[in-house]
């Protein structure tokens, strides 16, 4: 019994199943062709005959008929922009029983190129190359299971045809099936196999599935966390023009992750994702000329740069963009294009805008003074954890001449940033607990908040410890 009839055999009785039909009546409409398939010779008997003989003849190009030459001619038009012939060859070669022409049948009806769209085909064309074997079918198959385009949406199925395709070594399945289970959305979340599909397909020198190895080692996703092993990941994919790991190989060597720090292969690194439009590369190469690492500092350069990412809506490039037109650096000073970017940035809900947005309402003397919006800013972003919104916000609390004031507030932002390390807000705490002024009064607090402060470099801590013990020396004498 052959290996067809026994997948016919098998579809036979799949079309029997009435609920099955019911559901999917397209899938059930390729089962029921794909039972009664036959090769043909379809080249006689559709009148496409006449048609290639007439073109082949006129390029002079008879031989073209005998089916060995068909094929790679047929691909080799396709690939040179003439589809609507290509589209003829296939069509011919498919009612014969090739599997790889069947797959580019069900390709040009999947998206429409010469014939009119239809999924219907697409799916027939798909499930008959994919029982003949053919592993780009049985991935497209997959897809459309998956997506539920054409044929109803079945994870079952579309994990199946994936696996199949899989199984014949195609590293676009492989990865698509190993983040199917590395998301863990429509199959429980499996680390231990998506690495593994991710590595089949990296050992072809697959891009994406190797750039997410990369990832996956660096944050340690199901593994124990290796920059080493990341760093040679990232590598690989950057040689094969993947320009996200382009970028990460530069920050690691800019920051010396997983290899020796060279702030110079990182500036090579970044240049290169650059010019394939990356625009983390961007962000890291304005940090690098803002701060002078590896480069001349050239505020000017920086700013162009973070402009580049700012337009993208990076969060933290429209921040920098904001700070540096309200700073004036690499620019004149403009405080109206830094509420612009900065508003910008907040929309994106950038901390560090809404903070320095706010110090710009509240301080400024002309008509951007806005306490109110202060006050809402500095609100949302000390909720969010920024330390420097904390401080200020517990400032206004504590200072504020209006009904505003609030000593006991003021103390539980001051503790929040001092619980961050914050030594500025570690010696107000230690102060509050001094003089107890909104909380109570703690000589034991007092010492041990003084002494975090003067261990995370605050001058006015360490001076105070300094003078206490000079005190407590001299007493004791």
């Amino acid at each position: 019994m052959s290996y067809r009839f026994i997948m016919i055999l098998f579809y036979v009785l799949l079309a029997q199943l009435p609920v099955k039909a019911e559901e999917d009546p397209v899938r059930a409409n390729a089962e029921q062709r794909y039972e009664s398939f036959k090769p043909i010779d379809s080249l006689e008997k559709s009148g496409i005959s006449a048609q290639l003989k007439l073109l082949l003849r006129t390029i002079g190009q008879e031989e073209l008929l005998e089916e060995a030459n068909q094929y790679y001619y047929a691909v080799d038009l396709y690939d040179s922009g003439h589809k609507e012939l290509a589209f003829y060859y296939m069509h011919h070669l498919a009612q014969l029983g090739y599997s790889a022409p069947q797959f580019y049948l069900g390709y040009m009806y999947n998206f429409g190129e010469v014939v009119e769209q239809s999924y219907a085909e697409a799916v027939y064309w798909y499930l008959v190359a994919s029982m003949n074997g053919d592993a780009d079918a049985q991935r497209n198959l997959g897809y459309l299971f998956y997506d539920g385009e054409g044929v109803e949406t079945d994870y079952e199925e579309a994990i199946y045809w994936l696996s199949q395709a899989s199984f014949n070594s195609d590293p676009d399945a492989q990865f698509e099936l190993g983040n199917i289970y590395d998301m863990g959305e429509v199959v429980a979340e499996d680390n231990f196999k998506a690495i593994e599909l991710y590595k089949m397909a990296s050992r072809a020198d697959h891009q994406v599935a190797t750039y997410y190895l990369g990832l996956t080692f660096r944050d340690g996703d199901g593994v124990e966390k290796n920059f080493e092993t990341a760093y040679e990941y990232f590598n690989k994919a950057a040689e094969l023009g993947h320009s996200a790991a382009m970028n990460e190989v530069g920050y690691f060597y800019l920051n010396g992750l997983g290899v020796k720090e060279d702030n110079a292969k990182a500036f090579e690194w970044f240049e290169k994702a650059k010019a394939e439009n990356e625009p983390y590369a961007y962000y890291n190469l304005a940090w690098m000329y803002d701060n002078g690492v590896g480069v001349k500092k050239s505020y000017k350069k920086a700013l162009d740069h973070y402009l580049v990412v700012a337009k993208a809506n990076d969060p933290e490039s429209l921040f920098q963009v904001g700070y540096f037109y309200e700073m004036g650096k690499g620019t004149s000073k403009n405080i109206r294009k830094a509420i612009y970017w900065y508003e910008r940035a907040v929309s994106h809900d950038s901390l560090g805008a809404m903070n320095n947005l706010a110090n710009i309402y509240y301080y400024h003397n002309g008509k951007w003074k806005n306490k109110r919006k202060a006050q809402e800013l500095w609100e949302r972003a000390a909720t969010g954890g920024y330390i420097l919104a904390q401080y200020n916000l517990a400032a206004l609390y504590e200072n504020s001449d209006s009904n505003i004031q609030n000593k006991q507030k003021a103390f539980e932002w001051y503790m929040k940033a001092a619980k961050q390390n914050d030594g500025q807000s570690q010696y107000k705490v230690a102060q509050m607990f001094f003089d107890g002024i909104g909380t109570e009064k703690d000589i034991e607090k007092f010492y041990y908040w003084l002494e975090q402060a003067a261990e995370n470099d605050y001058q006015k801590a360490i001076d105070d410890l300094q003078a206490i013990r000079q005190e407590m020396s001299l007493g004791g004498k």
